[in-house]
C-alpha cells in the first residue's frame, strides 16, 4: 500500500521522511521525531565506521566532485545515488550523499529556491523529484518559513502530498515567530481555495496539517482564539487535528488546555479516544509517570482514566515486546498502576495488552505471553484475563495454542463463546 520508513536504509528514510510521512498522513511532530531519532542512528553507524566505502565504487558515486564544492551539484546524479540506497543497495553512498547535505546546508535560500526550479525541470518521476525537494524545502524552511510558504504556496493544491503537505512545518515555524500574520496568510489561503478539498467527504488532510500547525502555537499563546478556530470546523475533524500536535512538547498549561479542548469540543463518542492517544504520546521506557503526572492535572473522570490506562498498558507491554521481552515484573508494575487508574478492569486490561505485545517482532511470542497469562488465571482465580487475551486478534494468528487455551476457562458459556470466534 504505501511506503514504509522504517523498512528502508536510514539515512534515505532521513531524506524522504517529508514527502513518505506526507503519504502516510503521520503528524508533522512524529516526522520530526522520527528524524531526530534517524539522525542519532546515522551519527552512532559513522562513528563505529559501519559504512562500507568501496574504492571500486568511488568513482561512480561521485565523491571526489562532490567534495570540492565549486563545482555545482548534479541533481540528478544525487537522485541516483539515493535511489540505489531505496532499493536496499548503494549503502557505500552514505558519505557522498552526506557531503551533498552538507552543501545543501551552506546554500542560500535564494539558491535554494533556484536548485529546486532546476529539480523541477530534469524530468524526473514523481517519487525521485520529491526526494530531492525534501532535501531543500526543510533547510529552506529553517532559514525562512514564510519565504518558503510564500513563494510554493501554488504547491498546497497542486503537490498536496509533497512540497505542499512540507510547507505545514513552515507554518508552525513562522506562527513562532509571528502568529498574528502567519494565521492571516492561512486564512487567505483558506478564502483563495488553497485547501478546498475534492474528496468526496469533504475532507482535506493537507489543511488538517496546517491547522494543526497554527494551533499548536495558539494553544499556548491565545487559547481563546484556538478554541473560536477548532470550534469553526467541522466536529468530525476536530479530534484528528488535535492529535497531530505533539502533546509531550506542549507545556503544563496548555496541556490543561488542550484537554479542555477535548471536553468542550470534540464529539462525546471520540473524547476517550482523545485521552487514550495523550497516553500513548506521554508513556515511555521510564514508565507510567507522566501519564499519572497528566491525569491528576487535568482531574480526569474515571472514564478518562480507563481509556488513558488502556492505552498505556498496550503501549508500555508493545514497547517491551519489540525490543525483547515482557517479564513478571514488567506486567506486576504495571497492574499496580492499573489499580489506581482503572480498577475492576485491571485483569482485562491485562489479557488486552498482553496480546497486542505478542504481535511484535521481538522474542516475546504468543507462548510467552500465553505462561504470563495462566499465571494470572491462576493466582487471581478469574478468567478475565485469559478470555481478554484470547479476544486479541493474535490468537487468530495462532490458533491451535488459542483454542488449547479457551480449553481452560471455567465458565462453561464464555469458553464455548471463545470457541465459536476462534472457528
Amino acid at each position: 500500500m504505501l511506503k514504509a520508513v522504517h523498512i528502508i536504509p536510514p539515512l534515505v528514510a532521513l531524506i524522504l521522511a517529508g514527502a513518505w510521512n506526507a503519504a502516510q498522513m503521520r503528524s508533522i511532530s512524529s516526522m520530526e521525531k522520527d528524524g531526530g531519532m534517524l539522525r542519532e542512528k546515522i551519527a552512532a553507524t559513522l562513528a563505529a565506521g559501519d559504512v562500507p566505502v568501496d574504492p571500486s565504487r568511488a568513482a561512480h558515486s561521485g565523491r571526489n566532485a562532490v567534495a570540492d564544492s565549486k563545482d555545482p551539484i548534479d541533481w540528478r546524479q544525487l537522485s541516483g545515488l539515493m535511489q540505489e540506497m531505496q532499493n536496499g543497495g548503494g549503502m557505500s553512498n552514505i558519505r557522498a550523499i552526506m557531503s551533498f547535505q552538507q552543501r545543501v546546508m551552506t546554500m542560500s535560500k535564494e539558491e535554494m529556491i533556484a536548485a529546486l526550479d532546476d529539480i523541477s525541470k530534469l524530468g524526473l518521476s514523481s517519487d525521485a523529484r520529491q526526494a530531492l525537494e525534501a532535501m531543500l524545502i526543510s533547510p529552506l524552511i529553517g532559514k525562512d518559513p514564510r519565504l518558503a510558504l510564500e513563494h510554493y504556496a501554488g504547491r498546497i493544491q497542486t503537490d498536496p502530498s509533497g512540497v505542499g503537505w512540507q510547507l505545514a512545518t513552515a507554518l508552525r515555524a513562522w506562527a513562532k515567530q509571528d502568529l498574528t500574520a502567519a494565521a492571516a496568510w492561512f486564512d487567505q489561503q483558506i478564502a483563495g481555495g488553497a485547501f478546498d478539498s475534492k474528496t468526496l467527504d469533504g475532507k482535506s488532510e493537507v489543511r488538517s496539517q496546517f491547522e494543526a500547525a497554527l494551533m499548536d502555537s495558539l494553544i499556548s499563546t491565545d487559547l481563546a482564539a484556538a478554541n473560536r478556530r477548532l470550534s469553526d470546523l467541522p466536529e468530525d475533524q476536530r479530534r484528528e487535528i488535535l492529535e497531530q500536535i505533539s502533546f509531550p512538547e506542549l507545556s503544563p498549561e496548555a496541556q490543561k488546555a488542550y484537554a479542555e479542548m477535548v471536553r468542550q469540543l470534540v464529539p462525546a463518542d471520540e473524547r476517550e479516544g482523545s485521552f487514550a492517544h495523550i497516553a500513548s504520546q506521554l508513556v515511555d521506557a521510564e514508565g507510567y509517570g507522566k501519564v499519572s503526572t497528566f491525569l491528576d492535572a487535568v482531574n480526569a473522570s474515571p472514564e478518562e482514566r480507563a481509556a488513558a490506562a488502556k492505552q498505556t498498558a498496550e503501549s508500555q507491554l508493545e514497547q517491551l515486546g519489540s525490543e525483547g521481552t515482557v517479564t513478571r515484573a514488567n506486567v506486576d508494575q504495571l497492574r499496580e498502576w492499573l489499580t489506581r487508574q482503572a480498577p475492576g478492569e485491571v485483569d482485562r486490561i491485562t489479557g488486552k495488552a498482553l496480546a497486542e505485545a505478542a504481535q511484535e517482532q521481538g522474542t516475546f511470542n504468543y507462548s510467552a505471553a500465553s505462561q504470563l497469562v495462566l499465571q494470572y488465571q491462576q493466582s487471581s482465580g478469574s478468567d478475565e484475563v485469559l478470555i481478554a487475551f484470547l479476544e486479541g486478534y493474535s490468537a487468530h494468528s495462532n490458533l491451535e495454542e488459542a483454542k488449547h487455551l479457551a480449553d481452560m476457562i471455567a465458565d462453561e458459556k464464555r469458553r464455548d463463546e471463545i470457541l465459536q470466534q476462534l472457528r
